[in-house]
Order: structure tokens, then C-alpha cells, then sequence
């Protein structure tokens, strides 16, 4: 997808540098962080400022072109977490480097892009021991 260099930046800036999924610093990735499709483009989602949100490489590749998915607690198909119309607090809680989802929306986001993972949740200690993660 081919995203005007200013857009980039304006998400960029926007997020201050941190994906808005998982909050992954840019300046501990080896990877760049890059513009994620809200809703996809297969799903008719338009590449502009209010449907993109930045997604460090791994948040991005496990959402994929996925909108939501089931939500295990109510057995209802739930949409992911929007960056763009939704408060992060609402949906989440940082308790050390654990991201705890508080709502359905939050479940499903957590979930699929594997933002609990083990190894994902020991690189948030290691960033929080050097002060480049939030703490609670």
C-alpha cells in the first residue's frame, strides 16, 4: 500500500512514536513501525488520517486484515479496538507489563494480536526496567 510520506508522518507524530495497539516504543523495535489499516483496504477501508492507526510489525502482521473476532466471554463477534474513536484506558489496564483487556473489544485485540504473548510480555519488563515502557 502506498502511503504519502506526510501521512506517515502525521500517524507517526500522532502516536508519538509507540504503537497504538500495545504501546511498543519505536526506538526499541529493530523493526519500523508502519501505518496499520483500521479497516483494511479489502474491507473498504480508506487510507486516510481518521483509518490509520501505527502498529509496531508484529501487532500489525497478527491483525492482518482481520476486523475483529469471536469474544470467548460472550460468544459474540466483537470489532477490535479503534485507536482513532476510542480511548486506550477504556479498553485496557497495564498491571506491570501485563495488558489487561476490559472489555470485550479489548479481549479480542489482546487475543489476536498476541499482545500477552510471554515473550512479548518479558520484552515490556525489560523496557520498563530502562524507563522506555509506561508502567501502570
Amino acid at each position: 500500500m502506498n502511503i504519502p510520506a506526510s501521512l506517515r508522518n502525521l500517524v507517526f507524530k500522532r502516536a508519538q512514536g509507540r504503537c497504538e495497539y500495545c504501546l511498543h516504543p519505536q526506538g526499541a523495535s529493530a523493526y519500523r513501525h508502519e501505518p496499520d489499516h483500521i479497516i483494511p483496504v479489502q474491507h473498504e477501508g480508506k487510507t486516510n488520517a481518521d483509518n490509520l492507526a501505527l502498529a509496531c510489525l508484529r501487532c500489525n502482521r497478527y491483525k492482518g486484515p482481520n476486523i475483529g473476532s469471536i469474544d470467548w466471554q460472550t460468544e459474540s463477534l466483537v470489532p477490535f479496538f479503534n485507536p482513532r474513536t476510542q480511548s486506550w484506558q477504556n479498553h485496557f489496564q497495564l498491571e506491570s507489563a501485563f495488558i489487561r483487556p476490559l472489555t470485550p473489544k479489548g479481549r479480542v485485540t489482546v487475543k489476536i494480536l498476541r499482545i500477552n504473548n510471554p515473550l512479548r510480555i518479558e520484552e515490556r519488563q525489560r523496557l520498563q526496567a530502562v524507563g522506555l515502557y509506561p508502567e501502570e
